[in-house]
This record gives structure tokens, sequence and C-alpha cells, in this order.
């Protein structure tokens, strides 16, 4: 029985978050539901693993966020008290906290064992878009739509730093070692900041339309941004020179990732594909087309071998991320998929 738990641990899996009220849990070989996570009220707006692969937390229009039984799809804890839409819900590394992000223009640091409220983040003035842990999670950042990001201890709730842009800042990550932070803002502009002091860094103009989201490369020397005008690039984090132009699609990018090896740059585009990129070239190695609507979101499977993506047509997708061959289909939503991300337990890395 033990060897069962920890086969099904570390099978390859995919959850995905849909505007049928529901998450799921695939196989991703098969495309075959594992769980279905029902519960919330409204649109799940994020899906998210916990580090072990054994648990999934979820964001809902309904005001709550849940932890899941990633195998039984058992709801673990229900996360109440925001007073809007919970947008982003994502856990600590060590799996033990969640931090969710909401319309309410807080974010809340939850025990994620038993649900409880262990902080709220209040001082933003408008709605949040996100809110993520640092990597050793002893920090929260939250972009807003009043013009700011915000570095947090997350074990007080005191404000850090205030990271102060000229627009709505839509996406902030941490770099791999929790130094830096990057923004993303309305009007084109990506920013890398000093997060214990809130010093720019480094600037990343336009001349993209605003941007959508940022990410760090996984060895924190480059940055990847996604914009609205169907833009990408990579830029050097510390000067904030272009690396590389990703060209080729025609709608906005929704999402922007690096491999796990650094050397691609995965997107998702408004125009109906995903593309996967050299990210010292900008040169397209595969471009993953097939879905009948927007394609919300992608991302890499932990040896970087798989790319999974989540589309308006109520569908999300597995492919080989070197040929562009659909793998699996993920049939079942009745609504929209906007997340989807493979499961963090796959036996090799690339």
């Amino acid at each position: 029985m033990e060897q069962q738990r920890v086969s099904a641990r570390r099978q390859l899996r995919v959850v995905t978050a849909s505007g049928d009220h529901t998450a799921r849990v695939w196989n991703a070989g098969s495309g075959h539901v594992l769980a279905k996570l029902e519960g919330h009220s409204d649109h799940v707006n994020d899906a998210a693993f916990s580090s072990d692969g054994e648990r999934v937390v979820t964001a809902s229009d309904d005001h709550t966020a849940r932890v899941w039984n990633a195998g039984s799809g058992q709801t673990l804890a229900k996360l109440e008290g925001h007073s809007a839409s919970v947008w982003t819900a994502v856990f600590s590394c060590d799996g033990q906290r969640v931090v969710t992000a909401s319309r309410d223009a807080t974010a809340r640091v939850w025990n994620a064992a038993t649900g409880d409220v262990l902080l709220t983040l209040k001082g933003h003035i408008n709605y949040l878009y996100t809110a993520v842990f640092s990597p050793n999670g002893q920090q929260v950042a939250t972009a807003a739509a009043d013009g700011t990001a915000r570095v947090w201890n997350a074990a007080t709730g005191e404000v850090i730093a205030t990271l102060k842009g000229n627009s709505d800042v839509e996406d902030v990550a941490f770099s791999p070692d929790g130094h830096r932070v990057v923004t993303a803002a309305d009007g084109g502009t990506a920013r890398v900041w000093n997060a214990a002091t809130g010093e720019i860094l480094a600037t990343m103009p336009g001349p993209h339309w605003d941007l959508y989201a940022a990410v760090f490369s996984p060895n924190g020397q480059q940055v990847a941004t996604a914009a609205a005008d169907g833009g990408a690039r990579v830029w050097n984090a510390a000067s904030g020179h272009v690396i590389a132009d990703l060209k080729g699609h025609s709608d906005g990018v929704e999402s922007v990732v690096f491999s796990p090896n650094g050397q691609l740059v995965l997107t998702a585009s408004r125009d109906k594909t995903a593309r996967v990129w050299n990210a010292a070239t900008a040169k397209a190695l595969a471009i993953l087309e097939g879905h009948s609507n927007f394609v919300n979101d992608a991302a890499f499977s932990p040896d970087g071998q798989r790319v999974v993506t989540a589309s308006d047509d109520k569908t999300a997708r597995v492919w080989n991320a070197d040929t562009a061959q659909v793998l699996a289909k993920l049939e079942g939503h009745s609504d929209r998929v906007g997340k989807a991300s493979f499961s963090p337990d796959s036996h090799v890395r690339r």
C-alpha cells in the first residue's frame, strides 16, 4: 500500500482551474481525470500544487480559497475571509502556509492545514493581481492596480519595501535567491528592485504595450516579459539590456516562463498558440497549434520535456516540448480553463 502511495506521488499530473467552478487533477500521460475538485460556487481562477504534490490550493470568485487532497479531491481547509474575488493562491515552499491575493485590496497568509488567517496584508488602495512567497518563505510580494508592488514580512505583516511605478503593476516575482523582485506594469515597463530596500536595480522599458507577466530565469541572470501587443522579451536582469526579442505571436501574450534549465522560454498567447523559444537566440523552436480559442497559460514539466497549456476552448493540452506533438488532450471542463500546471514530482530533470 505504501509503495502504491509513493508511485501515485511520483506520477506526473496536471492541475487545471476553470470557469466551471471546479479544478481538476489529471494524469499527464493518459489525460484521464484523477480527481475533480468540487465545492466552489463561482469561477476558479487559480490552482497550484504544494511542493510535495500531495495537495492543491485553489482561488475563486466566490471570495474563498480551498486546500484539497490532490489524490482524493477531498477539501482539507476552506480559507474564508476575503470580501471579494480571490485571484491567486500559492503555497509556501514548505507547504505550511498559503498566500492569497484578492480584489478586496488585501493579501492574506493562512495556515494551510487549519484554514486560519495568520496575517492580513493591508495597505494597497486598489485590487491585487497577485501575491507570492519568497523562496525561503520569509517575505511576500504583492502587485496591485494602485500602481505599486510591496514586499512584506511574512511573519509580522510589516511592509519592508513599497515599489512605486507609474501605472498598474500586473505581476511580481522574486529572484531565485529572494534578494530581488521583478515587476511588470501597464505602460510596458518592467523593473528589477532590491527586495529589502526598494531600490531600482534595472529598468526594462517597452516598446511593447502593457505587460502582463515577468519572471526571472532559474539562475536569476535573465528576466522574461510578456506583453499585450503579442511581444515577449528576454532581458539581462542586471543591465536591463535586451537579450532576445521573441517575435511571432499575433495577439497578447498572457504568460511567460523559463524552462527548468533556463535555456528555453515558453509563451502562451491570445492568438490561440503557445511557443517554445531559444532564450538566447529568440528562435521559435516549437509552435503549439491546435487550441480553438485564447491560450491563457502554459507551463513546462519539471524535466522540461513537456508543456501544458490552458485555453478558453475549455480544454488543456499536454505537448512534447521539442516536437509540438499533442500527447494528451484534457477534456471535461464546461467553461474556460484559465490555469494549468504540472505536479512538481516528475522523475528526471533535463
